[in-house]
This record gives C-alpha cells, structure tokens and sequence, in this order.
C-alpha cells in the first residue's frame, strides 16, 4: 500500500511541475510576442474550479450588463462569458463574439447552440483592431483574460472606443495564472491613455475586475 501511495505522489508532483513549467513558458513567450490562450487547452477554461472562482454571472453584474444591451466579448475563447451574456441580454439584446482561433470559435458556437442562445450572437473570426461592428454601436465590452494577449493594446483600446457608445462601459478582468496576465496598474493606465475613466474595480483571491466608462 505503502507504495502505491508513494507512486500516487510521484505521479502528483510530476504532474504539478509539468504544469508549472507549461506556464512558466507560456508566461515568457507572451512577454516577448502576446498571443491568445492555445485552443487546444480549451477545456481549462470550462474548468469548474474556474467558473466557481471567477462566475460568469456575477463578473457581468460588476460590469453592467443589463437585458437589452449590445454587448462585445472580445476574446471569446470558448463562449464561457459569451453564453452567459446572451442569456443576460434576453431576447431584445444582442452579444457580439470575437475571437483570433476559429478553433474557439467554433467551440464556442457548439456551447451556443447547445444553450439554446446562438440566435441571439454574432460570431467574428478577426482580431481587436479593426472589428466588424459600426461606430458606437455597443452599450459595454468585455475582456476576460485577454487583455494581455493583445500586442497593441493600445491600438486596441482606440478601437474599442469606436465602437462603444459615449458613456457604454469597458470590463476589463484578469486571472493570477493567465499566462499573459498584465497589471493592473497597467490597464489603467493604457485604458486613460486611450480616454477611458475607471469607473470601479475589485481585487479577486485569482485576479482582480476594472470596470471604465468611455468618456468621448
């Protein structure tokens, strides 16, 4: 018994230091040249321990989401935030998914489908810098770990600005082990730099929420 015990933990910490060299790796690569999550480890992000750390539901309360609004999840990944937002808005909004992996993109398009809301989301195979959406035309937009993937934030955040409505709401999160997770000090001040004002934050045990007005 004894051994297979030992075994067992062998097999633990080998296990754990595998996945702490991955985003370790993962975390160097995107200092150097961001990047998205990978699509193949999508499963992580449907993790239950991350749904219970960081609920889909609550994060939108934070930001504002209300039935009837026009919403953008840039960075969409599986659709995690992208169903629950649909369901959010009802019948009367609309949810825009935009996302660089048409891997994820499809993922998420299966979860929709299956959530009984794709008729209600658009899905966008492009990246953040020159989106398919009309100028001020969203009430608010997420980034939900994925701030740090984009590699001209900057360019980004401009664009974003475009689109939204004056007044409509930028919600900016973050997760701890994000391999390209960004300060949030440094949000903030790209996020003013491009004429956003913070309107609110809150720190998380993973990471912590910013939520900004857009002040055109």
């Amino acid at each position: 018994m004894a051994g297979i015990v030992d075994a067992l933990a062998n097999m633990a910490v080998t296990g754990l230091g595998a996945l702490l060299g991955w985003n370790i790796t993962l975390r160097a690569q995107n200092h150097l040249q961001p990047s998205p999550f990978p699509w193949q480890f999508a499963d992580l992000l449907e993790h239950p321990w991350r749904v219970q750390a960081l609920d889909p539901g609550q994060t939108l309360d934070l930001y504002g989401l209300a039935a009837g609004m026009t919403v953008l999840d840039l960075g969409c990944g599986s659709g995690l935030f992208t169903r629950t937002a649909a369901h959010m808005v009802g019948e009367s909004g609309y949810v825009h998914a935009v996302d660089l992996q048409a891997a994820m993109l499809a993922r998420a398009k299966r979860s929709l489908e299956e959530a009984g809301v794709l008729d209600r989301v658009a899905l966008h195979h492009c990246g953040a810098y020159d989106l398919p959406l009309e100028d001020d035309e969203m009430d608010l937009a997420i980034l939900v770990s994925t701030f740090g993937e984009i590699p001209d934030k900057l360019a980004a955040l401009n664009e974003l600005r475009r689109v939204l409505k004056p007044g409509a709401r930028l919600g900016v999160t973050d997760e701890l082990y994000n391999p390209a997770f960004t300060l949030p000090g440094t949000v903030r001040r790209l996020a003013e730099e491009a004429g956003f004002r913070l309107l609110a934050k809150a720190n998380l045990a993973i990471g912590y929420h910013q939520v900004y007005i857009n002040a055109k």
